[in-house]
């Protein structure tokens, strides 16, 4: 095995792996609320269904709904 095909297997391997980015910009406007939070809900119903009486459900303050761009936009 060259080192010319490890380096070529590990650039497509590295560009395979998910933006951070895009990752961090789906937001959900219900988070559960224990130990920890968790804001992976889009509606109260499923964040009462994942909380399961070990936490309780609250309204993400970061969420902002948005019209299609996806990008959050600075105030004004």
């Amino acid at each position: 095995m060259s080192i010319r095909y490890l380096i070529a297997a590990a650039s497509v391997a590295f560009a395979a792996l998910p933006d951070s980015a895009n990752a961090q910009q789906q937001q959900y406007p219900w988070c559960t609320q224990g130990s920890a939070i968790h804001c992976y809900y889009m509606t109260r119903q499923q964040c009462q269904e994942a909380v399961d009486y070990h936490g309780f459900c609250i309204p993400n303050p970061d969420y902002s709904a948005r019209s299609g761009s996806g990008r959050r936009q600075a105030p004004q």
